[in-house]
């Protein structure tokens, strides 16, 4: 379990088949100095496992089922890539529950500035439009954000200067596609209907 407040961006250093699933090394931040074979790291929100790293790199192993479904089929050696490591029993839960497990892709259509804030803007699946709600929570690229503004076919977050200065979100080019992972306690409302 995470808390989408994403530790690190780190760039993504190899990329390897591995039968139809991928291996990823990623460079090691620094004070990542806990990490061990078989500890829980996101990578855009993707919960992955750690299956070696040494002092400058960590690899990951990138089911065929987590490629469909997120935006790791598309990763290429130098793309930047937001990390946090699972959350520890007794920590402080600054975000929202995140459980690293992707719904869909999402679209990045545009920014626009507005005094000193900037709106970032997605286009989300028709579908999942029960799983939003405004000023709700959501995970994009494993980042804990608030919609600001929803539509029928887009939804918007308004970034601090924090989030600016410590995600990948900076980096997004229009038609870039990031992992969206809807609230979880949303989700479970949702089933308990059914």
């Amino acid at each position: 379990m995470f808390t989408g407040i994403v530790e690190a961006v780190s760039a993504i250093i190899a990329i390897k088949a591995d039968k139809g699933n991928m291996l990823v090394s990623i460079a090691r931040p620094g004070f990542f100095d806990d990490l061990k074979a078989g500890s829980s790291i996101a990578v855009n929100g993707i919960c992955l496992t750690v299956l070696e790293h040494d002092s400058k790199s960590f690899t990951v192993q990138i089911m065929h089922e987590s490629r469909q479904k997120s935006n790791a089929g598309y990763w290429k050696i130098g793309d930047k890539v937001n990390l946090e490591r699972a959350l520890k029993l007794g920590d402080r839960l600054d975000g929202h529950w995140v459980m690293g497990h992707i719904d869909c892709t999402a679209k990045y259509l545009r920014k626009e500035l507005r005094g000193n804030t900037e709106y970032y803007y997605f286009e989300y699946p028709p579908q999942d439009r029960k799983y939003l709600i405004p000023q709700g929570s959501i995970a994009i690229d494993g980042t804990s954000l608030t919609i600001a503004e929803l539509q029928s076919r887009s939804f918007s977050i308004a970034l601090i200067r924090h989030t600016m200065e410590n995600t990948r979100m900076p980096l997004l080019k229009a038609g870039d596609l990031v992992n969206l992972e809807y609230d979880a306690l949303g989700k479970y409302i949702l089933q308990k209907d059914i």
